[in-house]
């Protein structure tokens, strides 16, 4: 049973005030007991001596009965029993006894009060007499007559009326006892009362800032101790809630920082448990649940170089790249890893950084450097080679000068049309071509496109096909549409080989028109599908470079389907070949 500071106020005031009270009565009357015990000994004393004095000087006090008689007047005149004892003990008259019960009396001469009279002139004792059967007062003094008679006179009372006297005292002791406790009790339970309701407002208040919620006014309404604690109780709230405010403020701070970042946060115990982790984290690794907070790290991520990592954090910060692929069975993502110890905890906070993207700019920025390079290098080149010849002689001679001249017109219309692109490109990426989309018939524009590689398609004996439904109208800046068929067209000969067949086709699906260009050449294989689109990749360098291009050409057609919301794909053509797609809104 659980019982509250009121309770417990209560309880001991009680006890308190019973044990006060029992202590205080058993002493009141041991003390009153002993004091009038005292005044009844004194008067016993003085009839006593009274007694020893008559009986020293009566006359004719010589046997029992006369002596029985005597001390049968003082017994009534005193109120005391009074006996006469001789000095060898026998009684020689006793008050509350007749002469011949007195005869039979048994000897007194070894009882304490007389032994004590005789030794001390003086004998007090308390005992219970066998005689009367009650518990009585004795006090003896020593006498001596004249005639040679002596012994000892003795007063005695039963103490019964002081038990009755306590008895009284008891009770009234009692009732007081009563009445002063219930007084007592009803301002204990006022003063406990009075006394609590502060603390029970403190006890509402903790209470109040253990669940998190803001504590009302604690009121001090008196200026001792508990006014004090409430007073410092209520400081002491009122700094507790400004300080949970400004962690709270600095919480969320920390979690919009955290949220907002594009690098991976993942803070990990001891034990290497994951405590926390960012939206970009759960992105990153596979989503919220992959990332349930206690759950192992190594459960999650199995990449040896992060777990070398994480060991190597502990006691200094780290870093590392690693392939993360196989942890998560998605494509390939390279991953930049830094992690950092947390010293208070023993942990270790780990970012991560996806730089797939970057290595992939890295690397076409190496191959369009290399690649244009090499581009450059060999009509430079040859345009160098022949001019040197030209003017070391070879020019005196026209049949000679214009063998050296031809393929220095070839070199500079291939280096003319390689900036030329490389212009576009760059301008498509920077966002300085100018684009006016319009709604536009597709079936003139894919006419013109074939008409402008009609020379081509009739040098390599290739039959363009168009089948375009004369309504289908698309929404694509004219130009631009025109450049992207040729640029397909064109590249579609080239690969149909001597004799092949080109076919355009167009079809409306929903809200997009979708464009194909077929060929019936070799094909593509599926692992270059994904990668015929970036600059300068060539499926077979030789072979592309003896047809000519520059190597920008669906590049190009790419961002400029892109940069019209259209997309753009290639598929195998069956039975061979390869099917180049692209789609646009419909006009």
């Amino acid at each position: 049973m659980n019982i509250g500071v009121r309770g417990k106020l209560f309880a001991a005031s009680l006890v308190l005030l019973l044990a006060v009270g029992t202590v205080s009565g058993l002493y009141l009357e041991a003390s009153m007991r002993s004091w009038l015990e005292a005044r009844i000994a004194d008067d016993l004393v003085d009839h006593a001596r009274t007694c020893a004095d008559v009986v020293e000087v009566a006359k004719a006090a010589d046997s029992v009965e006369r002596v029985d008689g005597l001390a049968d007047r003082l017994g009534r005149s005193t109120g005391a029993r009074i006996t006469i004892i001789a000095e060898d003990g026998r009684v020689l008259g006793d008050s509350e006894l007749d002469p011949q019960a007195v005869y039979a009396v048994e000897n007194h001469g070894r009882r304490p009060e007389v032994l004590d009279a005789r030794a001390r002139g003086r004998g007090v004792i308390e005992r219970y007499s066998v005689t009367i059967g009650t518990r009585m007062l004795y006090v003896a003094v020593p006498f001596e007559r004249e005639d040679g008679l002596r012994g000892v006179a003795r007063a005695s009372t039963p103490l019964s009326e002081v038990d009755a006297v306590v008895g009284r005292l008891r009770l009234l002791l009692l009732v007081a006892g009563a009445i002063g406790l219930v007084l007592a009790v009803i301002m204990s339970g006022l003063a406990s009362h009075l006394m609590t309701r502060t603390l029970r407002a403190l006890v509402q208040t903790t209470r109040d800032i253990s669940r998190g919620e803001r504590s009302s006014d604690l009121p001090v309404t008196s200026g001792d101790e508990l006014g004090g604690l409430a007073g410092s109780v209520r400081r002491l709230a009122a700094d507790l809630e400004a300080g949970v405010d400004e962690l709270r403020q600095e919480r969320d701070r920390f979690e919009t920082i955290l949220e907002s970042m594009s690098e991976a946060v993942l803070a990990l115990d001891a034990d290497g448990r994951i405590t926390l982790a960012n939206r970009a984290a759960a992105a990153l690794l596979g989503g919220p649940e992959v990332l349930e907070e206690g759950r192992p790290l190594l459960e999650t991520l199995r990449a040896p170089q992060l777990v070398d990592l994480i060991d190597a954090a502990r006691s200094a910060s780290a870093s590392t790249e690693f392939d993360l692929a196989a942890a998560v069975g998605a494509s390939h993502r390279r991953i930049v890893a830094r992690a950092a110890p947390i010293s208070s905890s023993g942990g270790v906070v780990v970012a991560m950084h996806d730089v797939t993207e970057v290595r992939r700019l890295e690397t076409v920025r190496r191959d369009f450097v290399a690649n244009v390079s090499h581009e450059l290098r060999t009509p430079v080149s040859i345009i160098r080679a022949n001019a040197e010849t030209l003017l070391s002689g070879a020019l005196e001679s026209p049949d000679t000068a214009r063998r050296f001249i031809e393929p220095m017109q070839r070199s500079a219309t291939r280096l003319g049309a390689l900036i030329s692109d490389l212009l576009d490109l760059s301008r498509i990426e920077a966002g300085q071509y100018r684009l006016e989309p319009t709604g536009l018939g597709l079936a003139p524009l894919v006419q013109r496109a074939a008409e402008g590689v009609s020379l081509a398609a009739d040098e390599n004996e290739t039959r363009v096909e168009i089948d375009v439904d004369a309504e289908l109208q698309l929404r694509a800046d004219p130009d631009a549409l025109e450049q992207i068929l040729v640029n397909l067209l064109d590249n579609a000969i080239k690969y149909s080989g001597k004799g092949g067949h080109v076919r355009v086709g167009a079809e409306r699906r929903g809200e997009r028109i979708r464009v194909e260009v077929s060929d019936d050449g070799p094909g593509i294989e599926e692992r270059h599908r994904a990668r015929v689109f970036e600059r300068f990749y060539r499926i077979d360098t030789g072979r592309s470079r003896e047809m000519g291009g520059t190597g920008l050409g669906l590049s190009i057609v790419k961002n400029l389907i892109t940069i019209q919301g259209g997309e753009i794909g290639v598929e195998p053509n069956r039975p061979k070949g390869s099917r180049f797609w692209f789609t646009l809104p419909v006009g």
